[in-house]
């Protein structure tokens, strides 16, 4: 499981993730036939077996929204709540494919408790560890530190933007020049080195949305992103110091900080 690091928020991966575990349910149980479809022609079940990709694409997405609002309130993830995540999945998943079993389409004739028995939780033997996987994967995807170990040596085609909700609230610099990023209410400060010297611009945006447009960015605390690039040492074990700052640090993330300074050039 996924412990004490960041969930993957990027809707467009969770989609990916989504669209892959539909297509392989749908593989599986159109090609190989399992369970009580194995008696349906090859021909029958391609034809049946799509509604059950789109019921776990839909249940899937579902969670998402709440992965997502667990992640903004608590400040943190770990295994339990991934445990969490995969429990609403497969419990909004049970009912809507029960509900297509028993259609005109399939005429499924077992009852609902055979059906789960026999039916749902061999499925999701088969589907979670994929699903397990594809998420562990878009999560080390969306922390994973790739920032040069120099401003100096980043190409002058590697930007990032960071955009507020505003029309005009919007920065770019390079990525070893961003520093960390806090928040206050609705809005979000991004500190930064400009010739040097540390700047800072308000954002009107969220911790969570910046995480999504700059994933190298390492969360230490529910208010504060820092750059691990740019960490100088502890000041105390609830602070670290960063490139002309300091930021607090909390203990569920003391260990995430610590396995990234691990990789850190």
């Amino acid at each position: 499981m996924i412990d004490k690091t960041s969930p993957s928020t990027n809707y467009r991966h969770q989609l990916l993730i989504a669209i892959l575990m539909g297509a392989w349910l749908y593989l599986f149980l159109a090609i190989i036939g399992p369970f009580d479809v194995a008696e349906l022609s090859l021909k029958v079940r391609i034809q049946l077996m799509v509604g059950y990709g789109f019921v776990t694409v839909f249940s899937y997405l579902l969670c998402i929204p709440v992965q997502n609002w667990l992640y903004r309130r608590l400040g943190y993830w770990n295994g339990l709540l991934e445990m969490v995540i995969l429990l609403l999945f497969s419990i909004i998943c049970l009912p809507s494919s029960y509900r297509y079993y028993i259609t005109d389409w399939v005429r499924g004739d077992y009852g609902f408790p055979r059906f789960v028995l026999e039916i749902y939780i061999p499925t999701l033997v088969i589907l979670l560890p994929l699903l397990v996987l594809a998420r562990r994967f878009a999560a080390r995807k969306a922390t994973a530190f790739t920032v040069p170990a120099s401003p100096t040596v980043v190409s002058a085609s590697d930007w990032i933007q960071l955009s507020g909700s505003n029309k005009l609230d919007i920065l770019r610099l390079r990525p070893g020049h961003l520093i960390a990023i806090s928040a206050a209410n609705n809005y979000v400060t991004v500190y930064y080195l400009e010739n040097d010297a540390l700047r800072k611009k308000l954002l009107r945006s969220t911790l969570t949305k910046m995480l999504e447009a700059v994933p190298f960015l390492l969360r230490v605390h529910r208010s504060h992103l820092i750059n691990p690039h740019h960490f100088l040492e502890w000041k105390s074990p609830s602070t670290v110091v960063l490139t002309q700052m300091e930021v607090p640090i909390t203990p569920a993330y003391k260990d995430d900080l610590m396995r990234r300074l691990q990789f850190r050039p």
